[in-house]
């Protein structure tokens, strides 16, 4: 009966016209596809195989959509992964800084240099990153660090990562009392 139903309401649309299935009949979204993008965050460890190719974290595989592009980080010392659109906005804030001065050029060509666009992960997950910025920023490294940096996605060295993390530590045995004096004004 309800299949019936269900034909009969098609057959009466006019061409042209949208069928509109009844509420309890309509598709249903996930929880997880009305979620806001968080930005990315999380950081992981994971390898590098042989032919340069590493495993992207599935909750951030879903943020970045089917294809990506891989870069250098903004401050040029690591690899990015950024959504298209997120590359396109940064390729945008580097070309209006050489707008407000020219040699700030070098590192628009950099960048340019240095981007892989219409990337994507293969059935596994994993992407292929680009042997020419892996031997730039990654050399011959066999595992890596994968962070979230809100914007994009951060890879560095595990061991350059463990260093930072060290550093941070030493430069900052209080956190909060800096935070507190910036908050004040006066650092």
């Amino acid at each position: 009966m309800a299949d019936e139903t269900r034909d009969q309401r098609t057959t009466d649309v006019q061409s042209g016209d949208a069928l509109q299935l009844p509420e309890n009949e309509q598709p249903q979204t996930s929880a997880k596809e009305n979620r806001p993008f968080l930005g990315f965050v999380g950081s992981y460890k994971h390898g590098v195989d042989g032919k340069g190719r590493m495993i992207i974290p599935a909750g951030f595989r879903d943020a970045l959509g089917d294809m990506f592009a891989v870069c250098p980080t903004p401050d040029f010392k690591a690899v990015a992964i950024y959504t298209i659109d997120g590359w396109i906005k940064r390729r945008e804030e580097l070309e209006e800084l050489v707008k407000l001065d020219a040699r700030a050029q070098v590192f628009l060509d950099q960048f340019s240099k240095y981007s892989f666009v219409e990337c994507e992960t293969d059935a596994q997950g994993r992407v292929l990153l680009p042997q020419k910025i892996r031997s730039w920023r990654l050399k011959n490294v066999k595992e890596v660090d994968i962070n979230g940096a809100t914007s994009h996605i951060r890879i560095l060295p595990a061991d350059v990562s463990e260093e930072q993390d060290k550093k941070f530590d030493e430069m900052f045995d209080d956190p909060l009392a800096f935070i507190a004096q910036i908050q004040r004004g006066s650092n």
